[in-house]
């Protein structure tokens, strides 16, 4: 009788530790370019550190699947940090406070996963403007996203109803285009986020703004 009680206290138990453990979600495209974003402050912080005159700020993180478990803390990590103006101090901390937050990360590494972000360092002072600059004009900068109105098409997918992607997009004053944010319909691919980056990134006008002028653009996704 007793060791039949003792059985039944441990039923409970043992089917406890029996139970599966909740998976850790996969690491995709669109899930390390959000993680890199989320960095802005760790920029911030280290042009603070160490007194950088850089405006701009680009990093590069290339992901790759290390020992099992393959988690992002056993991960390779290869953050490229390049500045604008070059500063190396401000390079090197960027790339270790990046590495270290991804490191934290709840993902697992299945394959290979890159992100790219160009963080604009608040406060800093930009490039002067070529002395025969042409005049900023948005008709030129809705053509300049227009003419990749198919490359930004292929990075959202296709979608079984009409929809539209929200893109609003800075305007440096250097003429370069940057994605700040992508308001993305349901059916977008899981990469969407940084393949959109990658190519507003490309983009530059060459009538560039006496200051930084934010705009939306919008973006049909295809049907199927």
């Amino acid at each position: 009788m007793r060791l039949l009680c003792l059985l039944a206290l441990l039923a409970p138990a043992t089917a406890a530790a029996q139970r599966p453990v909740d998976r850790v979600p996969d690491l995709h495209s669109g899930a390390l370019s959000q993680l890199v974003l989320a960095q802005q402050h760790a920029v911030s912080r280290c042009a603070r550190e160490t007194d950088s005159g850089a405006h701009l700020a680009e990093v590069r993180v290339r992901v790759r699947p290390g020992p099992p478990p393959a988690t992002m803390y056993d991960a390779r990590i290869h953050v490229v940090v390049r500045s604008r103006h070059r500063d190396g101090a401000l390079e090197a901390c960027v790339g270790r406070a990046v590495r270290d937050a991804l490191r934290r990360a709840p993902y697992a590494v299945p394959r290979p996963v890159s992100a790219r972000h160009t963080f604009r360092i608040e406060g800093r002072p930009e490039p002067p403007l070529p002395r025969h600059a042409a005049a900023y004009s948005e008709a030129e900068v809705r053509r300049t996203l227009a003419s990749r109105t198919g490359a930004l098409q292929r990075c959202l997918g296709a979608a079984g109803l009409p929809e539209s992607a929200t893109l609003r997009v800075a305007v440096e004053r250097t003429g370069q285009l940057t994605l700040i944010r992508a308001d993305l319909p349901s059916g977008a691919d899981p990469g969407a986020t940084t393949c959109l980056h990658r190519v507003v990134s490309r983009l530059r006008v060459q009538g560039a703004p006496g200051r930084r002028v934010t705009l939306v653009h919008q973006v049909a996704v295809r049907s199927r």
